[in-house]
């Protein structure tokens, strides 16, 4: 992490482009906004977009705005990404959700400035910085044809990569403290015991320093305590029936297979981020059933 600030630091005292690599939770918009606050655009605006929540057909017009009349409903002009952060910061969450027909058109923008709001005829100019984020690999979104080379090296200038929180488990104690000093606002809190904070030491942590801050939260405002403590090196779940049967251990055939079935879900959700939809999608099964299933498992 020290590292990480070095390179923040870095990166403040330039107009490069920068892009924040880690999983979703690590805080890649923080980073972004402590290099927007300490540049020299820190007087200006820091637009963050969230790629992944904009329709497709109204990427351009969201970026580059519109005029009057360009199309249905077009009552008016609006402004786009570009003109808002004039000056400022544009920061790109998601980087990855975007398709191959906008990156080329973003593509233009970050090679001459220049970019024509829908309906237009009058090319625009927006002095803009862009900090991206993701939690993919671009070269691998690369290889598989899904983002353009060209674009990847108009981005990709300045990496900085967060690592996930169960990389830097020595935080977890810092991170702690810094949340109920900030949660508990002056007042005396029920202090942590000593299992807890076992527990918080040896939990995987899919959802990053986010999921942390939340289970702080919900402990010192509903006097909850709801993590599943799991560590990388106790057995998993899943090996208890096939354990349990070499070495002749009873356990039933239904205990078994619900273990199987926790461990194959937890797997597939941490895989895709804990993204509900795309693990129902990536193990074949109606988002319902696969909601069912987690709910039942307390997932």
């Amino acid at each position: 992490m020290q590292e990480v600030y070095e390179l923040i630091l870095k990166a403040a005292v330039t107009d490069a482009n920068v892009i924040v690599y880690g999983e979703s939770g690590t805080g890649k918009e923080m980073v972004a906004g402590e290099i927007h606050e300490m540049g020299d655009r820190k007087g200006k605006k820091f637009v963050p977009v969230h790629c992944g929540a904009i329709p497709e057909n109204l990427m351009e017009s969201e970026f580059f705005g519109y005029r009057k009349g360009a199309f249905t409903g077009a009552n008016a002009d609006k402004s786009g990404y570009f003109d808002i952060a004039d000056g400022g910061t544009l920061f790109l969450d998601e980087l990855g959700e975007i398709s191959l027909n906008m990156q080329v058109k973003l593509l233009r923008v970050l090679e001459s400035k220049g970019y024509t709001p829908v309906g237009a005829n009058q090319e625009k100019n927006s002095d803009v910085r862009i900090i991206a984020a993701t939690n993919r690999n671009l070269e691998k979104q690369i290889e598989k044809g899904l983002m353009r080379e060209d674009f990847f090296y108009r981005i990709h200038i300045l990496p900085i990569n967060l690592p996930p929180l169960r990389k830097r488990r020595e935080d977890i104690p810092l991170l702690v403290d810094y949340f109920i000093n900030l949660f508990a606002k002056g007042k005396s809190t029920r202090p942590l015991s000593g299992k807890m904070h076992e527990v918080l030491l040896n939990y995987s942590w899919p959802g990053n320093v986010r999921e942390l801050q939340n289970v702080i939260y919900r402990y010192l405002t509903l006097n909850q305590f709801d993590i599943i403590p799991r560590t990388e090196t106790e057995d998993s779940e899943s090996d208890e029936a096939t354990k349990a049967y070499a070495n002749k251990k009873n356990i039933s055939f239904r205990k078994a297979t619900e273990n199987f079935e926790k461990n194959l879900l937890v797997e597939v959700l941490e895989a895709n981020q804990w993204h509900r939809e795309k693990a129902a999608a990536s193990l074949e099964l109606p988002p319902r059933t696969f909601y069912r299933k987690i709910k039942r498992h307390g997932l």
